[in-house]
């Protein structure tokens, strides 16, 4: 007698290997995927907030492209070798443009750097402060806790 409990197993692993090569496979690009990382070169806004002729040249590329079935690097290497590098949205990784990679990672370190270095610099002077307050002659701490009991403090 097969129990249920089997059944369901060899349910669950058929339909996980049925479902593997369509996992496999790289979801097909979109236009609007691509369009918020790719720019209109004539105005220098996102392909997808541009309404120019150049925008609708550039949109009916990608289409086409679509239809021939390129991924989404694909359509990109295209659109590079038709219009450009500027067609991307984000700068490359190598020359000038990865200055605009770095700047923002080297300004976000030293600011926190000079962070640490106030912090640690208030906590020092706080303990020394706290040692001067210590330090206080035996008849001005008399007098003091007089008055802090006058005022009832």
């Amino acid at each position: 007698m097969i129990r249920p409990f089997a059944i369901a197993a060899a349910i669950v692993l058929l339909a996980a290997g049925a479902a593997s090569p369509a996992a496999a496979q790289e979801p097909r690009a979109s236009l609007p995927d691509i369009e918020d990382e790719v720019m209109c070169t004539i105005c220098g806004t996102l392909l997808e907030e541009s309404q120019s002729p150049q925008a609708d040249r550039e949109r009916a590329l990608i289409r086409n492209l679509i239809a021939d079935g390129k991924d989404k690097d694909q359509i990109k290497d295209a659109l590079v070798a038709e219009y450009g590098p500027r067609v991307l949205a984000t700068p490359s990784g190598h020359g000038f443009d990865l200055l605009a990679w770095l700047f923002p990672v080297v300004g976000i370190a030293l600011a926190a750097a000079a962070l640490l270095v106030a912090a640690w610099r208030i906590g020092r002077e706080r303990t020394s402060n706290s040692a001067a307050a210590d330090d206080i002659p035996a008849g001005d701490q008399a007098r003091l806790d007089e008055d802090m009991a006058r005022h009832e403090l």
